[in-house]
């Protein structure tokens, strides 16, 4: 086993990132990216949003100093952790693990350089192309679907999540310092977020 952030951070870190990942788990399997995008509904296509949606989140927190750049190398190997034990459900072996996780690893770190460059600069242009190279590299006719996931990707909602004995609205704050106002969606009530 590799030296690993996620097993080694306290419960209560251990506890956000849960909470973290779970959510870009589900905004990846959001059944409208593959229905109305027509993003591939197989596993690289679930893998492609997985790492898009989950570079992002790494990218914020990166921009939110010494603890969110802790916090983004505790999701990224959380998020190599649950692949990992995936792969080992459906039956790969360790030898077999080891090879396709390095792959993936690969994968997500290319693909993490061009969308945080992308994301740096607010060069959407080249976000979409890198979309289109990546998530629909399978496809010959994928419409403006990249432009609409592009677009999606420049959305930010800083909502309040279990703060603990931290003021809210001075973390929302620091987010937002560095978010234009055109991007970011201000919802301090979770519920309506």
């Amino acid at each position: 086993m590799f030296l690993n952030s996620y097993l080694n951070a306290n419960s209560e870190n251990q506890a956000l990132i849960d909470g973290i990942y779970e959510k870009v788990v589900l905004i990846s399997r959001n059944k409208s990216f593959y229905t109305k995008l027509s993003v591939p509904d197989t596993i690289d296509g679930r893998f492609d949003l997985l790492v898009l949606f989950s570079v992002i989140v790494i990218f914020f927190l990166n921009q939110s100093g010494s603890n969110g750049k802790l916090l983004s190398q505790m999701l990224f190997d959380k998020i190599f952790l649950d692949l990992d034990l995936s792969l080992r459900e459906v039956g790969a072996g360790d030898a077999g693990v080891n090879i396709k996780i390095k792959k993936m690893v690969q994968s997500y770190m290319g693909r993490q350089k061009v969308y945080c460059e992308s994301l740096e600069n607010k060069d959407f242009q080249s976000l979409k192309k890198s979309i289109a190279n990546n998530v629909y590299r399978n496809l010959e006719n994928y419409l403006n679907y990249p432009d609409i996931l592009s677009n999606y990707c420049k959305k930010v909602y800083i909502t309040d999540d279990n703060p603990r004995d931290e003021n809210p609205k001075k973390i929302r704050n620091e987010i937002i310092k560095k978010i234009s106002k055109a991007e970011r969606f201000n919802i301090s009530n979770r519920a309506k977020a």
